[in-house]
């Protein structure tokens, strides 16, 4: 949004003035006597000629003012400012009546975006330029610029340039054309990245994306790599974003293909790699008036290493990749939603919907009860094939589910501080056409031990889990007169709210009975303790539990309005009556488990973030996950993260900036495994400015028994600043 409102205003400042010179006469001065021409109602100004009016100056070699038809003429060297923003010109004239403007070889402009044309002129909604160019970032050698023998500007849509014969360039390098070209101000037109370096996996490699405009809508392009190793890889891009009254759409697509050349190593599940490679990456978002959302993502790999092999910033992202399409149609007090999820990749597990429908109802009241109820139903076809991960098992498991969900609750207030809210629900699943693998079955009823194959006792199986529970809520608050210049802490406020939940489910008692393919997943969060919430619709088991909490938040005035969050502590506390296996196969302890979670920002420099878990009856660690992070102004940069899982994960790592001017900076980045004693990953690098429009980056990475890349790596990339 910045830069949308800073090219708006650049298109605007010829004219800005025209609103305060028509509200008030202007102070015209110079270094020559002014020269006044009573018959002409003229006025005339000489020398560093100056016409100042409410906050605008106006500044030429020669000013003429003409009183009666309310006309300036400004003639060489013509410099308006106003706002910080400033326009030079040969020449100028305004018609403060029509708000009618001209000037002639003008330039404009506020980082990134400056403007160059030989004429000009028109309103504050329409203006048209002669011989433009639109340069991104300083002009210069290897500028990325648009040139057009005419721009017209209008302000609706929040700003629109239509462009007549349109030439992309970089400096004086063409390097496309259209016709014609409509461009929306919040839209950057041109995307361009670079990376090339050297490794032992790849060889000398260059990778590229580039997205040039098509339309006001769209912009397309290619991937285009080059590996001295592998071979050469080459897919279509695009990106595409389109607004009117009555829906909006904006969606991207990347893909890529690639004769192997080298002898990559097996991946996910030992499976082998063939030559043949490639991915589609594709998000889309549609959304139709006020009601209707429709999201969708799809991942097609060729293998589950692709991405990691040639383009680890997909990678990094999305290890896993996820396709699914949903509609959601957004009621007044109610959800109706399809949802499908699919399965492109082999060498994935995925639980597919193929598809599921649901109806979600919001709480409602109850007559005048002061109850509130809320009801759900859903349809679901499930299918599963744990053929390419466990070669023992044929057989696709799949079902047909029916799920209905019902909750009611009675907030009772029993002081203005203390909420009581008595609770009960029902789940009711339906399974039809069942089928699983005997083996399959066996892992879902045993996962943490030898599984012994069982059989499904009937195709079709209806289960009910009844809910009771409550939670009680407490809430109090406290004002301070605290100040602090230093923290900028101008009063401090604490809420606090003591929290007790209880929950009861009722057993399943469906071992053997259901074809588990929504499990339970690996997941060290705070459980979920409502039954209508839980997605592990096939796997709920008998749950009798009570947590203990209380959160705190402590606040201060912001500057200007609101209030600033300076931190938040909380503490939880699960007690457990009934008692199931935790991830590592143990039984739960009645204790199960303490969570203490903290945020700092005391100040816009400092920020500490910590959750962490406790097994309580030993006090011993469990979990613990930290980020701190400290800035010195535009200065340096510094954050430390670590992630602890018992016997599990115990890593480290260090990511700082330094810059050493408005050019250059200095980049590192650390990670250290204390399970191993080594230091996993260490990339070092400078990061400069070409022209102020590009930003290259030179790295050095160096690995520890990475399983795919390459111990050290050379990288340069190069890419446009701010896009």
């Amino acid at each position: 949004m910045p830069r949308i409102a800073r090219l708006y205003s650049l298109l605007l400042l010829i004219s800005k003035f025209s609103l305060p010179l028509s509200a008030a006469l202007p102070e015209l001065s110079s270094i020559e006597p002014l020269e006044f021409d009573e018959a002409a109602q003229r006025l005339v100004a000489r020398g560093d000629a100056r016409l100042d009016f409410q906050g605008s100056r106006l500044n030429a070699d020669r000013i003429t003012y003409y009183q009666e038809y309310s006309l300036a003429d400004a003639l060489g060297n013509v410099a308006i400012s106003r706002d910080g923003y400033r326009l030079i010109a040969d020449q100028l004239s305004y018609d403060t009546q029509e708000s009618v403007f001209a000037v002639d070889i003008l330039r404009t402009g506020q980082w990134p975006i400056y403007i160059a044309g030989l004429t000009a002129g028109g309103t504050t909604e329409n203006t048209t330029v002669q011989g433009a160019t639109i340069y991104y970032g300083n002009p210069g050698r290897f500028t990325p610029n648009v040139s057009s023998d005419q721009i017209d500007f209008t302000s609706e849509q929040g700003g629109k340039l239509t462009m007549s014969a349109t030439t992309f360039r970089i400096g004086n390098l063409p390097v496309a054309k259209l016709p014609s070209y409509t461009h929306y101000i919040d839209q950057t037109p041109l995307l361009l990245e670079v990376d090339a370096g050297s490794d032992s996996e790849l060889g000398t490699y260059l990778q590229t994306t580039t997205l040039f405009p098509v339309n006001s809508w769209l912009r397309a392009g290619a991937n285009l790599d080059l590996y001295s190793k592998r071979g050469v890889l080459v897919g279509p891009t695009a990106q595409y974003s389109y607004n009117s009254e009555s829906q909006t759409i904006t969606g991207a697509l990347s893909t890529g293909y690639l004769n192997d050349q080298g002898d990559p190593e097996p991946g996910l599940y030992d499976q082998p790699i063939d030559s043949e490679r490639g991915f589609v990456e594709w998000r889309h978002q549609h959304h139709i008036g006020e009601r209707i959302n429709i999201t969708a993502s799809a991942s097609y790999w060729s293998d589950s290493e692709v991405t990691r092999d040639f383009r680890d910033d997909y990678f990094s992202d999305n290890q896993q990749p996820d396709s699914f399409v949903e509609a959601v149609y957004a009621g007044d007090n109610y959800f109706l939603s399809a949802f499908g999820r699919f399965r492109p990749n082999d060498f994935q597990l995925v639980q597919e919907r193929l598809p599921e429908v649901r109806f979600d109802l919001l709480p409602v009241p109850i007559f005048n009860t002061g109850a509130y109820q809320r009801f759900s139903a859903s349809y679901a076809h499930l299918e599963e094939n744990f053929g390419q991960v466990i070669p023992e098992i044929d057989q696709a498991s799949q079902s047909d589910r029916f799920d209905f969900t019902y909750r009611i609750e009675r907030p009772i207030l029993l002081t203005d501080w203390l909420t009581l809210t008595p609770l009960a629900g029902a789940r009711i699943t339906h399974y039809e056409n069942q089928e699983i693998d005997p083996l399959a079955l066996g892992r879902y009823n045993d996962p943490y031990g030898t599984p012994t194959p069982s059989e499904l006792k009937d195709d079709q199986f209806t289960r009910e889990i009844y809910e009771l529970g409550f939670d009680l809520e407490a809430r109090a608050y406290a004002h301070y007169a605290t100040q602090n210049k230093m923290w900028e802490i101008n009063g401090l406020r604490h809420l606090v709210r003591p929290v007790l939940r209880y929950r009861y489910y009722s057993d399943p008692n469906a071992k053997d009975e259901i074809a588990a393919i929504d499990r339970t997943a690996f997941d060290l969060d705070r459980p979920m303790l409502d039954l209508s919430d839980l997605r592990n619709v096939d796997s709920i088991s008998e749950t009798h539990l009570t947590r203990l909490g209380v959160e705190n938040l402590f606040q201060t005035r912001a500057e200007g309005y609101g209030s600033r969050t300076l931190a938040a502590l909380n503490f939880y506390q699960d007690i457990l009556f009934e008692k199931n296996t935790r991830y590592d196969g143990n039984m739960q302890d009645s204790f199960n488990a303490t969570w203490i979670e903290l945020v700092l920002s005391p100040a816009p420099w400092l920020k500490f973030d910590l959750a962490s878990r406790f097994q309580t009856q030993s006090m011993s660690l469990e979990e613990l996950r930290t980020r701190t992070s400290i800035r010195s102004g535009e200065i340096w940069e510094i954050g430390l993260s670590t992630v602890f899982l018992h016997d599990r994960i115990d890593q480290y790592r260090i990511d700082f900036i330094y810059r050493i001017n408005e050019r250059y900076s200095l980049l590192a980045d650390t990670r250290y495994d204390a399970e191993t004693g080594e230091f996993t990953s260490t990339e070092i690098g400078i990061n400069t400015r070409l022209n102020n429009a590009w930003e290259i980056i030179y790295g050095l990475t160096f690995r520890q028994d990475s399983s795919r890349e390459s111990d050290f790596e050379f990288t340069v990339r190069l890419r446009l600043a701010n896009q």
